[in-house]
């Protein structure tokens, strides 16, 4: 009877009790652990050697639980050090203060040559143009940096043209994408011909006007003088003859900006063709 109940309460956990024995109980059991119920006191009699086995290696178990929660315990608390001496490593260990004074020591070794090199600095910084790889002196110093302004402006221009090329030869389209892009540029400078001679024209003919309502009109104009002196008003002066307007061209000027445009129109025709 005793090793039917045995059998029955293997693999079992017992029931949970209070205090500290239900949980090393239960620990018993998961270890595979097998309890048997209170027996009665002829049970006891029978089963006492088996009971006594049990119980020893149930205390063994409970020794050895107990030695690895201590090994945790200090494992948890030598981690939690580690950490706080990680974060205050910079002002508690050696090394990490020989790193900073080593640091300190070269900054302040650096700030001292500034100081005490400060004029030739100065000095060097007032001639920009004047590069230790180009020594000019300083009667030279004036026409070397009008040399290094036109040398920067001509980089300036060579580095676009570079630029320009290398789009050119990145540009892998074929000639009918050329030919495109520059069919409506004929025209556009046509456009730009023609509107610029007219504002050409629109502003010779405002100065014209304008020196005309100030009287200081400095080209020589022909003048309709009085044709007795005796008939001159005092404070007076003789009338002048306007000069004929820029924009009144004569046949040849004509002919030349008809031929001009008819050319225009013809470059239109064949780059449209």
């Amino acid at each position: 009877m005793s090793m039917a109940s045995e059998s029955s309460w293997v693999g079992r956990k017992p029931v949970k009790r209070i205090g500290g024995m239900s949980d090393a109980l239960s620990i018993a059991a998961d270890l595979g652990f097998s309890m048997s119920p209170t027996p009665s006191q002829e049970g006891l009699q029978n089963s006492s050697p088996t009971t006594g086995e049990k119980g020893e290696d149930l205390i063994r178990v409970l020794r050895e639980l107990t030695t690895v929660q201590r090994k945790i315990a200090d494992l948890q608390v030598e981690l939690q050090g580690r950490k706080d001496d990680k974060n205050v490593a910079h002002l508690t260990h050696v090394s990490e203060m020989k790193k900073k004074i080593e640091t300190l020591a070269r900054i302040t070794t650096i700030l001292k040559d500034v100081i005490q090199n400060k004029d030739r600095i100065i000095a060097r910084l007032q001639q920009p143009y004047s590069l230790d790889c180009i020594p000019v002196e300083a009667e030279y110093q004036k026409q070397f940096s009008e040399l290094l302004m036109k040398a920067a402006s001509d980089y300036g221009a060579l580095t676009a043209s570079v630029e320009d090329f290398q789009w050119s030869q990145n540009f892998k389209e074929p000639p009918s994408v050329w030919g495109e892009m520059l069919r409506p540029i004929p025209v556009a400078l046509a456009s730009c011909t023609r509107f610029f001679e007219a504002m050409s024209a629109t502003r010779e003919s405002f100065a014209t006007l304008q020196k005309l309502r100030v009287g200081h009109f400095d080209s020589p104009l022909p003048r309709t003088p009085a044709g007795d002196p005796s008939q001159r008003v005092p404070g007076v002066s003789d009338c002048l003859t306007p000069p004929p307007w820029k924009t009144e061209s004569n046949f040849d000027d004509l002919g030349i900006r008809n031929q001009r445009r008819q050319h225009l129109d013809q470059q239109v025709e064949d780059v449209n063709s």
